[in-house]
């Protein structure tokens, strides 16, 4: 190598005006073979600088010099030797540190002045082709997996423009080359992508892509049409329009007012969408030919493979997902995924052309999954049965082929469609009543599940919890809807939802699950919570608990398996399972209440339910069993905590950040009152974890309640914009519980008055202070000196967001899904008749 480096300094000497050739043949002698060679030709860097000086000569030459082909012919050959150094990815970074780029991208200019002037677009010499080509491949390497080499050329003035200008060439050579060279310098830079739009490319790319798909120009246009799809993918990825980024201003401005994906946006009102799906109409066409041959399928199959990845990428854009079912284009890949082609690759490519078609069903599927995704559909797509059942084929695919984990992604994807559909009354209530869809979901979660616990949760059964996941999350949305509810439940929903709260490995599964079994019981639902506490069918549609047999014990039914679950369920990413679980305890609680089946409040009472509430209301994970404790046994040991003394409760002293919620906390609240009301019994239970309880509970009295410099109250006035994180209605609830436990346990009132007195002389104060008039303690009546019926007020629900498959984590709810599913809704008061004053009255005269 050394000595051919100082065989081309010795040409370079002579002089390289003279002897054009001679320099050209030396370089040529140069062009590595081989990786080693590679890397030691990128470690002498004097030469790269020669290399940029000859490439800066050449820029230079004029048409119209008799030497113009030949300086051209040079630089091909350094081009070339350039693309074939930069394969080796140590070499990109030491040949961009000599400056190249820009001088390749200006050599480039040379041999495509005809395409960036708009000259003429006829076809140009041999030797300009040549020099596209080489250019277009050195820049290609150097910017393979190289965000700087990238950066590089987008700084190279109006660079990008000049290369996109190389799509109007009708060399194919130079077409496929110029598309593949803009994918990797495109790749992952959105202002390269952004530059690419404005240069016009994209109209570009879809004409060529057309090209490969007319009759006459298809078999000609082949590898075209896949690297432009290839190149598509990455143009439409830009989420921004362009200002010139040469200018700070324009620049500033750029990173202020952004538009988002204008690439997706041009493709959509320039048609391109409809082209692409027909495009992919007429592939799959060609798949399901009866005589077709190796060649045809693998090259039908390369695109589909492209051209499904820029589908799936543009599917995320709300447009594009209304324009596929305004347009009636819906149905091609609905067909994509439900007609499979019988041919049979050959032997050789066999398992390879087989893997990939199923990737690309697969991936179809998922745009399907995406479009559901989409407000407007969800209201038209259930009008229409002949779509909804074609997703309830989907969740029956592979079922009765033996071989049902090859399905396990469009079973998944049936569910997630339904499951997307499911965010509304009015399409739940449709999708329940008129298309039946309950039933093919239980179907399908039993037959899951039985896959699990036949070889329980590892790598190879992970699609099986994605399926799952996928079922549980449509559930949980057709459960939201009141009027489904008693179908969901006399369908035997409860039975497999709570079997899934015992298999281990599947904790965001069983978050849903706890969530499917919280609105069966909303609104006051007697037979879903007679289901749930007793894990029975109730002896008929209309179910009254006061007259009904509560269950001696509690163990293995939904309920306690729920409650071992909450027991058990201490990490930082089980915050939903405690927070849920407790609301599914909230709800049978004020079910039972208002029914007046007390048996049924105090069997859930002796079932441990107590510490699950206090923990909703403390943030205190109350429920961590002592070392040693399996799921299996935590009813028992459960039993031993509540009865024994505070200390022999292994709890967290400091309740984690964000593990409560103002909205759930008042549902907890309003629970252990309905709960010691109708069951006094469980005052002393409640009191046993005053340690936790009323540290919260003081807290939320002074929300709102400013202090002056004495340390008085002042006036409860929020500052503008200031919203209470507590409002009075959570404060009355708190008033009243504090009420109840102190009459009910003289030793609890004893232990919390020292604490308690002053935040509730503050908050009287304060009260009087925003509305003087008589004395709140004076105003209370002799008939308040109990609770007599308090009431159990509607509690807020919200609905789960859409899903894509890749939404589908293996960890828990996120913070910010959790905010959504427990942050918002009304604080309501248990009884709409006590107001703050006379609530905090009440407490005054008991404390």
């Amino acid at each position: 190598m050394d000595a051919l480096i100082a065989q081309f300094n010795d040409c370079l000497r002579v002089s390289t005006t003279t002897d054009i050739s001679a320099v050209t043949a030396a370089v040529e002698k140069l062009i590595p073979a081989d990786e080693n060679a590679r890397i030691e030709l990128s470690e002498h860097e004097p030469f790269f600088s020669s290399l940029k000086g000859l490439l800066d000569t050449i820029a230079a030459v004029d048409d119209k010099d008799p030497s113009s082909a030949t300086y051209k012919q040079q630089g091909v050959v350094i081009a070339k030797l350039i693309a074939e150094t930069a394969k080796a990815e140590e070499a990109r970074t030491p040949i961009a540190q000599a400056d190249v780029i820009p001088s390749l991208v200006q050599v480039y200019r040379l041999g495509a002045r005809h395409l960036v002037n708009g000259t003429s677009t006829a076809a140009s010499d041999c030797v300009e082709d040549d020099l596209k080509v080489q250019t277009y491949r050195a820049l290609a390497n150097l910017c393979f997996d190289n965000e700087s080499n990238r950066d590089i050329v987008l700084e190279t003035p109006d660079a990008i423009k000049h290369l996109v200008a190389g799509l109007k060439s009708e060399n194919r050579t130079v077409l496929t080359t110029a598309c593949g060279a803009l994918l990797n310098i495109s790749m992952d830079n959105e202002p390269v992508q952004v530059e690419a739009l404005n240069a016009g490319a994209l109209p570009r790319v879809m004409h060529l892509i057309q090209l490969s798909t007319d009759q006459a120009t298809a078999e000609a246009y082949a590898d075209v049409g896949v690297a432009a799809i290839r190149l598509l993918s990455n143009i439409v990825e830009s989420g921004r329009d362009v200002v010139p980024f040469n200018d700070p201003v324009m620049a500033l401005t750029h990173s202020l007012f952004k538009y988002p994906e204008k690439g997706v946006e041009d493709l959509v009102s320039s048609g391109g969408l409809k082209q692409l799906l027909g495009l992919l109409q007429h592939r799959h066409t060609i798949l399901l030919s009866k005589d077709l041959a190796q060649e045809q399928y693998e090259s039908a199959l390369e695109i589909l493979e492209a051209l499904t990845i820029v589908l799936e990428t543009i599917a995320e854009n709300d447009n594009v997902q209304r324009s596929i079912v305004s347009s009636d284009l819906l149905d091609i890949l609905l067909d994509f995924v439900d007609h499979r082609p019988t041919f049979q690759p050959s032997p050789d490519t066999l398992e390879e052309d087989q893997s990939t078609y199923h990737d690309i069903r697969k991936t179809v599927s998922r745009i399907v999954t995406l479009v559901t995704m989409n407000d407007a559909n969800m209201a038209d797509m259930p009008q229409k049965p002949e779509i909804i059942n074609r997703f309830k084929k989907w969740m029956t695919s592979g079922l009765t082929t033996g071989n049902e984990a090859e399905e396990d992604e469009i079973r998944m994807s049936g569910a997630l469609c339904i499951g997307n559909l499911a965010r509304s009354d009015e399409t739940c209530t449709a999708l329940v009543h008129r298309h039946g869809v309950a039933q093919d979901l239980l179907d399908l979660l039993k037959l899951e599940i039985g896959r699990v616990r036949a070889s329980g949760v590892r790598e190879e059964t992970k699609s099986t919890v994605k399926v799952l996941h996928a079922v549980i999350g449509a559930l949980k949305n057709l459960s939201l809807a009141a009027p489904d509810r008693a179908i969901l439940g006399s369908l035997g929903t409860v039975g497999p939802v709570a079997e899934l709260l015992e298999i281990e490995g599947v904790k965001p599964v069983q978050y849903g699950c706890v969530g499917i079994l919280k609105n069966l019981c909303a609104g006051f639902n007697e037979a879903n919570a007679y289901r749930v506490i007793t894990g029975q069918e109730p002896p008929s549609d209309h179910v009254d608990l006061a007259k009904m047999e509560a269950p001696a014990s509690l163990a293995g039914t939904p309920l306690g398996k729920l409650i071992s679950l909450i027991w058990t369920s201490t990490g930082d990413n089980d915050t939903g399972i405690r927070n849920e679980g407790g609301r599914v305890i909230v709800n049978i609680s004020r079910t039972c209440h208002r029914a007046k089946a007390l048996h049924f409040t105090k069997a859930i009472v002796e079932a441990n339910a107590i510490a699950p509430l206090i923990q909703i209301i403390t943030g205190a994970l109350l429920t961590k069993g002592r070392p040693g404790a399996s799921p299996a046994t935590a009813d028992s040991s459960a039993d031993n905590v509540e009865e024994g003394d505070d200390h022999h409760v292994h709890f967290d002293s400091v309740p984690l950040d964000g593990q409560v919620f103002p909205v759930v906390q008042n549902e907890g609240i309003v629970a252990l009152i309905l709960v010691t009301n109708g069951y006094p019994a469980a005052i002393p239970r409640v009191a046993r974890y005053h340690t936790f309880l009323v540290p919260a509970l003081i807290k939320i009295l002074k929300s709102g309640i400013a202090e002056d410099d004495n340390g008085t109250a002042g006036p409860r006035f929020a500052t503008p914009g200031e919203t209470q994180e507590y409002k009075d209605e959570t404060k009355v609830n708190v008033c009243l519980l504090l009420e109840a436990l102190c009459k009910g346990d003289d030793e609890f009132r004893t232990r919390v008055s020292s604490d308690v007195e002053p935040i509730v002389n503050r908050l009287n104060a304060a009260v009087s202070a925003s509305s003087p008039a008589t004395s709140p303690a004076s105003h209370v009546q002799a008939h308040h000196e109990q609770i007599v019926a308090p009431t159990s007020p509607p509690l807020p629900i919200s609905r789960t967001s859409t899903k894509s498959a890749k939404n589908l984590t293996e960890s828990g709810p996120s913070r910010k899904e959790l905010q959504l599913s427990m942050g918002r809704g009304a604080q309501v008061s248990v009884d709409k008749g006590v107001g703050l004053r006379e609530a905090v009255g009440r407490l005054m005269l008991v404390l």
